[in-house]
C-alpha cells in the first residue's frame, strides 16, 4: 500500500503539472493556437518515445530483476549512452514535424513545446520503477516538472508570452535527470563491470522500441491527424478531449508502476494471486475513469480550458472507451506478457490497433469529422485488448500457484 501511494502520488503530481499551466495557454493562444499547441505536445510524446527507444518497457523488467547496485548502474550506464545518440535524431525530427503539422499561430511555441517535451525521454522515472523507489520518481521526474509550472504560470499570465513554459520545463528537468545519472551510475558504482557497446545495447532494444514506437503511431497521432484535417474549432475541441484523455492514462501508468515491481518480485509464493489484484484494479479504474470522461469531459474541459474549446459529449464518450481498454491492457503488456519474452504478440497487437486507428482517424480527418477521429482512438485501443487478452490468459495460466489445502488458490 505504500508502494502504491508512493507510484500514484508522484505521476499524479507529473499530470497535475501540466494541468495547471494548460489552462493559461488555452486562453492565451485561442481556439487556433490551442490546436497547434497541443499538436507539438503529442508530438512532443512521439519524439519522447524515440529517445527512449524501447527503455521504458524493458527497462524497469531489467531493473527489477538486477541483483545489485552495481547491475542497475550497468543498465543505466548503457541507457543514457543509447538514448543519447537517440536524442540526436528524435529532437531535430520532432520540431520539424511540429513545424509542418501546425499551421501559423503560436507556431514557434509549438515546436519548442515538441522539443522540451522530447528531450524529456532523458528521465530517469522507469529506472525509479523498476528499483521500486517512489521517492526517486518524485525527486527526479515528478517535482521537476511540477516546479517548472508553478513558475510558468504567474510568468505566462503576466506577459503572455507562452514560450516561457517549454524553456522553463529544460531548465528544471534536464539538470534533476544529470544528477541522477550521477548518483546512480558514477564510476564508483559501476565499478569493473563493462557495460555492453552502444550498438550491441541498440540492436537489443529493437523489438521492444517497434512495440513503443507502433503503440504511439496510433496513442499520440490523433491531435496531429485531427490538426491537420478538421477546422480549427474542431481541432481545438478534440485536443481538449484528448487532453482530459492522456491526463488519465498518466493514472493509468502510475497504477501499473506501483504494481510491477510488486507482481515481478522474484520470490513470491502466488504470483497469480499479485497478477489478479493488479488486474482487477486496473479494470476498476478503466470503468471510473471511462465513466467520468465520458459524462464529465465536456463540463471539465469547459471549465478548464474555456467554453470556446471545450469537449464535445459523443467524442468524449468514445474516448471513455478507450480509456477502458488501454487501462484492462496495461497489466497484461507490463506484467505478463513482456515479462514473459511475448515481444512479438504485443508488437503483434500493436500493429492491429495502429492499422484500424490509423485508417478509421485519418478517414475521420479527411471527412472533417472529430466524431470519426474519436472513433479511431477507440478502435484502436478496442483492437489492442482483443488480441492480447488471449495470449496474456495463456500466460496467466503457466504461471505457478500456491495450494493450501489441497484447492488452488
Amino acid at each position: 500500500m505504500l508502494r502504491l501511494a508512493g507510484f500514484t502520488g508522484a505521476p499524479i503530481l507529473s499530470a497535475l503539472a501540466p494541468f495547471i499551466i494548460l489552462p493559461v495557454v488555452s486562453r492565451i493562444v485561442g481556439d487556433e493556437g490551442w490546436a497547434n499547441f497541443s499538436a507539438g505536445q503529442s508530438i512532443g510524446i512521439l519524439g519522447m518515445v524515440g529517445v527512449l527507444f524501447g527503455w521504458s518497457i524493458v527497462g524497469p523488467v531489467r531493473v527489477a530483476r538486477a541483483p545489485s547496485a552495481q547491475a542497475r548502474a550497468v543498465i543505466l550506464h548503457e541507457s543514457i549512452r543509447s538514448r543519447l545518440l537517440t536524442s540526436l535524431i528524435a529532437v531535430p525530427a520532432a520540431g520539424v514535424a511540429t513545424f509542418l503539422v501546425s499551421g501559423s499561430s503560436y507556431r514557434l511555441e509549438s515546436v519548442a513545446v515538441a522539443v522540451a517535451m522530447t528531450i524529456g525521454g532523458l528521465t530517469p522515472a522507469w529506472f525509479c520503477i523498476g528499483q521500486g523507489n517512489p521517492r526517486g520518481l518524485m525527486i527526479f521526474d515528478a517535482l521537476p516538472k511540477l516546479a517548472a509550472s508553478l513558475v510558468s504560470l504567474p510568468i505566462l499570465a503576466l506577459t503572455g508570452q507562452v514560450l516561457w513554459y517549454p524553456v522553463l520545463l529544460l531548465v528544471f528537468t534536464v539538470p534533476a535527470y544529470v544528477i541522477h545519472a550521477r548518483l546512480t551510475a558514477h564510476g564508483a558504482i559501476l565499478g569493473d563491470a563493462e557495460p555492453r557497446g552502444l550498438f550491441a545495447v541498440l540492436r537489443t532494444l529493437v523489438p521492444t522500441a517497434a512495440i513503443d514506437a507502433t503503440g504511439n503511431a496510433y496513442g499520440s497521432t490523433a491531435i496531429p491527424i485531427a490538426t491537420a484535417g478538421l477546422s480549427a474549432p474542431d481541432a481545438s475541441s478534440f485536443a481538449s478531449t484528448d487532453r482530459v484523455y492522456r491526463i488519465g492514462t498518466l493514472v493509468v501508468v502510475a497504477l501499473a508502476n506501483a504494481f510491477q515491481a510488486w507482481v515481478l518480485e522474484s520470490d513470491v509464493t502466488d504470483p497469480r494471486r499479485r497478477h489478479r489484484g493488479a488486474l482487477a484494479a486496473h479494470m476498476a479504474l478503466g470503468v471510473l475513469g471511462g465513466i467520468a470522461i465520458a459524462l464529465l469531459g465536456p463540463w471539465a474541459t469547459g471549465l478548464v480550458f474555456g467554453a470556446d474549446v471545450a469537449a464535445q459529449p459523443l467524442p468524449s464518450a468514445l474516448f471513455g472507451i478507450a480509456f477502458f481498454c488501454i487501462s484492462t491492457a496495461t497489466p497484461m503488456i507490463r506484467n505478463l506478457l513482456i515479462p514473459a519474452d511475448r515481444f512479438r504478440t504485443v508488437f503483434a497487437a500493436t500493429v492491429c490497433a495502429a492499422a484500424v486507428g490509423l485508417v478509421v482517424m485519418i478517414v475521420g480527418s479527411a471527412a472533417g469529422s472529430a466524431v470519426i477521429v474519436s472513433l479511431g482512438v477507440a478502435a484502436s485501443e478496442l483492437t489492442a485488448l482483443a488480441v492480447l487478452s488471449v495470449p496474456a490468459i495463456l500466460v496467466y495460466r503457466a504461471l505457478p500457484h500456491h495450494e493450501t489445502g489441497g484447492s488452488g488458490a
